[in-house]
């Protein structure tokens, strides 16, 4: 399995701005920070913004229809897809806190995968023209001041831009989560961070067993290297499911968190609840720890977009 994921070409960004003017932001910040900078990247790179998409002529072209509206062109795929995943995901700043004075720090994370990584100074640009607008309540104002590539240690770390300077490097780290190390342990432990949305014969589960997320996992890796690495991961997926159906739930302090923001698309408010806390498996868990490291840098899920399906490994 190790070294199909590897096929997953992807890299780990934190983007840290500083609030200009007083922010008034939600206690989750996913939503605003996803609908403000989707909005932004569009009124950059949009000739036709009154167009829809799929109408536009140069629409197989555009950056924003890749990124956004990423079609399914494929056949005989047999799911129904109307579009791939999208190849970036937003994790907004974690604290909880409502009001950030001038000066304040907001850490933002971001995830590229495959092709997406050629369009980094879009996102940048998106993020600088984003802070300008404003955010939030009010539309307090922001800076982005620099770009950090994550490694897969902390000291592997590095600055590869700063506002004002023009320059971007481009040697950084590409997929980093999946380490050829052996697990320890006979109990697996996972924290879930932000709301965690897997559907289980078309319902949302209050219930998270192994199977279901390894299912949910080996999908979305999938679908990534198929629709943005260009790539067809080499697995032996019923096989693989199989075994992880040996893996059984110890113990788990698992909770519904509901989630509500508002759709602008959809002038309506819509909740995006999940499940969040920790849960601990035990069994054969061990083989599945190049997945499970993936995912943790990749999320799963409904949502990924948002930030939600984020875990961490323990």
């Amino acid at each position: 399995m190790l070294d199909e994921l590897r096929k997953i070409r992807y890299a780990r960004f934190r983007l840290e701005m500083t609030a200009v003017s007083q922010l008034r932001l939600p206690p989750y910040k996913g939503s605003t920070f996803r609908g403000a900078f989707g909005h932004t990247f569009k009124r950059l790179v949009c000739v036709k913004r009154d167009l829809d998409c799929a109408t536009c002529l140069i629409c197989d072209r555009c950056v924003y229809y890749y990124i956004f509206e990423t079609p399914f062109s494929g056949e005989g795929d047999g799911r129904g897809y109307a579009f791939a995943p999208h190849p970036f995901v937003l994790e907004p700043p974690e604290e909880i806190r409502e009001l950030y004075e001038p000066g304040a720090e907001l850490r933002v994370g971001l995830v590229l995968v495959g092709r997406a990584l050629d369009y980094l100074p879009y996102f940048i640009y998106a993020f600088e023209e984003m802070g300008q607008r404003g955010l939030g309540a009010g539309r307090g104002k922001a800076a982005l001041q620099r770009v950090i590539a994550l490694g897969p240690e902390p000291s592997n770390d590095r600055c590869i831009y700063q506002t004002g300077t023009g320059q971007l490097e481009s040697d950084y780290p590409v997929g980093v989560a999946v380490p050829d190390t052996e697990a320890v342990g006979t109990q697996l432990r996972l924290r879930l961070h932000t709301p965690l949305r897997l559907k289980n014969e078309g319902r949302y589960t209050r219930q998270l067993d192994f199977s279901l997320l390894v299912r949910s996992l080996l999908r979305r890796t999938s679908d990534l290297a198929r629709f943005h690495c260009g790539t067809e991961l080499d697995l032996d997926y019923r096989q693989w499911i199989e075994r992880a159906a040996g893996v059984s739930v110890a113990t788990t302090t698992l909770r519904w968190h509901d989630w509500e923001r508002y759709s602008q698309r959809q002038d309506r408010r819509m909740k995006l609840g999940g499940l969040v806390g920790e849960v601990e498996f035990a069994g054969e868990w061990q083989p599945f720890l190049p997945l499970l490291r993936l995912g943790a840098d990749l999320h799963v899920g409904k949502g990924t977009g948002f930030g939600l399906g984020r875990y961490e490994i323990l």
